[in-house]
């Protein structure tokens, strides 16, 4: 059985990726450079992300000392988002509106771990 936080965390997580599809695709029209699109991309997802994760999917209150530790963990999908789009979108020549989504397939469970060490902890039982 599927518990609480996971079809949470999807939802949430469903959220970020329409939120940085939408960031990628859009930098990608406005001629914007890949890593801007990218940085941009993660400043956006980090700030909404967190605050869901934090008051939706762990039922923890919001702290700075939290958000530092899930910003942390999440700029670890600054090169992956980079290397990823870049595998899609420039070798193998997907258009953004193709490689953004895919990539950010890849990038789905490592999130995950992620976001419950940074959010969580170890004070987190299984759901």
């Amino acid at each position: 059985m599927i518990g609480r936080t996971t079809l949470v965390y999807g939802g949430v997580a469903g959220l970020c990726l329409l939120l940085h599809n939408a960031t990628m695709i859009a930098a990608d029209r406005a001629g914007a450079p890949l890593l801007a699109g990218v940085l941009l991309s993660f400043v956006l997802v980090a700030l909404t992300g967190y605050a869901l994760h934090s008051r939706l999917t762990f039922r923890r209150p919001i702290g700075l000392r939290e958000f530092l530790r899930y910003g942390l963990a999440m700029s670890a999908n600054v090169p992956l988002a980079f290397v990823t789009t870049w595998v899609w979108h420039t070798p193998l020549g997907l258009p953004m509106l193709w490689a953004a989504p895919l990539a950010s397939g890849c990038m789905m469970a490592f999130n995950f771990g992620l976001s419950r060490w940074a959010i969580a902890g170890r004070r987190l039982g299984a759901n």
